[in-house]
């Protein structure tokens, strides 16, 4: 399956009208993930409904594109990416580290 780039403009802040938004999220542990959220005008909405009538795979979805990341948020990006050089490199992808 091919990867297509997809230039997303990421702002920051809350939208100023009501609908479903991709967001990117930053986890408490420190990860990162993208999601579908609705604002409702005042807050985002993020429970689930229990009539789901089909959903599909995300991975499967996410593997076909690359949004990048909003820039306001790379920091732990950059500060693993420096760890990783002044350890040789010797940091994997599945070992934790823990920025500050």
């Amino acid at each position: 399956m091919a990867k297509h780039k997809i230039n997303v403009k990421w702002n920051d802040g809350t939208p100023t009208d009501t609908g479903v938004y991709l967001v990117a999220i930053r986890h408490i542990s420190g990860f990162g993930s993208y999601d579908y959220l609705y604002w409702d005008g005042k807050q985002w909405l993020d429970d689930t409904t229990p009539n789901v009538t089909g959903w599909a795979v995300v991975t499967e979805i996410l593997n076909q594109i690359d949004a990048d990341w909003p820039q306001s948020d790379k920091k732990a990006d950059l500060e693993f990416e420096e760890y990783r050089k002044n350890h040789g490199g010797s940091a994997s992808e599945n070992d934790f580290v823990e920025v500050e």
